[in-house]
């Protein structure tokens, strides 16, 4: 029990801290399409930066597990993060069913998880091809998908730097409604219709997003 208060107040004290950071350091502005989910949902969300993950993750009501690679385990301070907000490793050999086996554990124990469908940073600062991966835990671990968007992530943490940045532009992070296909889909027709709803969320976000100045007010995805 004592463990598990310990690390309770570890988390809330890690979110506290890094909403405050994300806020004041990088402007962070927060936009929802409806109410914040509860329970046990899949956070789908595009791929800028290294600090995608805990942006993403860390305004959501209840803590978010997120998938890195198994030897970022090896580096104290990242290790601290990582176990914070339950950290998923992958393993490099077999990161297909790794990734699967612990994004599923956590949502049926009622644990939210965030997953990048991109599977890797965009260099261009577009979105890129989605992976059905999401489409799938979701279907087989019974939750709905949340779509994600960040926008001007990469100005937080450029590729080349070794450290995170606290001048880059304002960064806005965008949540959109749950996506739950029809239940008389068959399950690939399912998984089908999810990702093309993702895909077409997060390219209107993009399009809204770029055609607007810094300065312009952001409305709700």
């Amino acid at each position: 029990m004592r463990r598990f208060i310990a690390h309770l107040t570890q988390l809330v004290a890690g979110i506290f801290f890094l909403r405050i950071c994300f806020r004041l350091g990088f402007r962070v502005r927060v936009r929802r399409a409806g109410p914040r989910p509860e329970g046990a949902v899949l956070y789908a969300a595009n791929h800028r930066s290294f600090v995608d993950p805990p942006l993403a993750a860390c305004w959501s009501a209840e803590p978010v597990a997120f998938f890195a690679r198994a030897s970022l385990w090896k580096i104290p301070p990242i290790r601290l993060l990582l176990d914070i907000f339950n950290g998923i490793p992958v393993d490099r050999e077999n990161p297909g069913m790794s990734s699967m086996k612990g994004a599923i554990e956590r949502l049926k124990a009622g644990i939210p998880v965030l997953i990048f469908p991109e599977g890797t940073r965009t260099r261009t600062g577009r979105l890129g091809s989605l992976r059905d991966g999401p489409a799938l835990f979701a279907r087989r671990a019974g939750v709905p998908l949340v779509p994600v968007y960040l926008h001007r992530s990469e100005g937080c943490w450029p590729r080349g730097w070794p450290l995170p940045m606290f001048s880059g532009p304002r960064i806005e992070v965008r949540y959109g409604r749950p996506i739950v296909p029809p239940a008389d889909l068959e399950p690939r027709a399912r998984d089908a219709w999810v990702m093309a709803r993702l895909e077409a969320w997060m390219h209107r976000q993009e399009a809204d997003l770029n055609r607007r100045r810094p300065s312009a007010r952001s409305g709700r995805g």
